[in-house]
């Protein structure tokens, strides 16, 4: 997973990383710059790429595409073999299928519903449910790539049998092509959220596979030293970052057209 930005604007109410604050995007060099280090120190070839570690890749959409065109033409990483996150920007989805790119969108969605997800994404006011369906639905039949939602289970929040049958029928209304990563939550110094049993989270799974959704469980990597999903946060840092205050329209920070070819890789 690489980052995209300095904390995260958006401050899901699980997620340690919005709880640190915002300080500004990366430039899309920075964002190469991550795989190189990688491959750098462990002396093997990054082959998948995830734009999911820390920020919203939407709100940094110009040097996002700036990034994934350098590590498909310069690093050689198939467009396949790399995957966009967002929990969900209004107008970015769509502008994001207009470059056609063969690589995977995933839906940061967290509930089945409109008001459940209120109170888990706050940023999810700004963008209705059924919008942000119809849009993800529209990224399909535009790219031909599938739609991944990922949800993180929380117990006794989003994670009864009722929950999945909901979010099933929500799948279904919006016709195919989709998948479910669940991802038990991971915990958080502060939160009062609890991570799911495992009888929990596979009644869940079997609610779903029941109904014919594609379901799958992420292995959680990580939770030893506070870097698994949700847990990205400077271990040290006694207060949140100081805010560097996106602007109110994400279309100010989505200047793009479809990136030049600059190299991003210093000399």
């Amino acid at each position: 997973m690489v980052l995209m930005q300095v904390g995260c604007p958006l401050r899901c109410s699980f997620c340690a990383t919005g709880k640190g604050g915002f300080a500004r995007n990366l430039k899309g060099h920075e964002i190469v710059e991550q795989v190189l280090a990688i491959e750098e120190s462990f002396k093997h070839r990054v082959t998948n790429v995830v734009f999911m570690g820390m920020g919203e890749p939407m709100l940094n959409l110009k040097a996002v595409l700036e990034a994934h065109q350098c590590l498909n033409k310069e690093l050689k990483i198939g467009q396949r073999m790399m995957t966009i996150s967002t929990v969900g920007v209004p107008n970015t989805i769509s502008k994001l299928a207009s470059h056609k790119l063969q690589s995977t969108l995933a839906v940061s969605l967290h509930a089945p519903n409109q008001r459940l997800r209120e109170t888990i994404v706050p940023s999810a006011k700004a963008y209705p449910l059924e919008a942000l369906m119809d849009d993800c639905k529209n990224y399909f039949l535009e790219t031909g790539r599938r739609v991944s939602f990922e949800y993180t289970l929380l117990a006794g929040i989003n994670d009864e049998k009722a929950h999945a049958e909901e979010l099933a029928a929500l799948l279904h209304a919006c016709g195919g092509g989709y998948h479910v990563n669940l991802i038990p939550y991971n915990p958080v110094e502060g939160s009062e959220y609890k991570r799911p049993y495992r009888k929990a989270i596979q009644a869940f799974v079997d609610a779903l596979e029941s109904r014919k959704i594609t379901v799958s469980v992420r292995q959680t990597r990580g939770l030893d030293a506070n870097a698994a999903c949700g847990q990205l946060r400077n271990e040290f840092q006694k207060n949140p970052l100081l805010e560097s205050s996106p602007p109110s329209e994400p279309n100010q920070l989505l200047e793009s057209s479809t990136p030049s070819e600059p190299s991003l890789v210093p000399a």
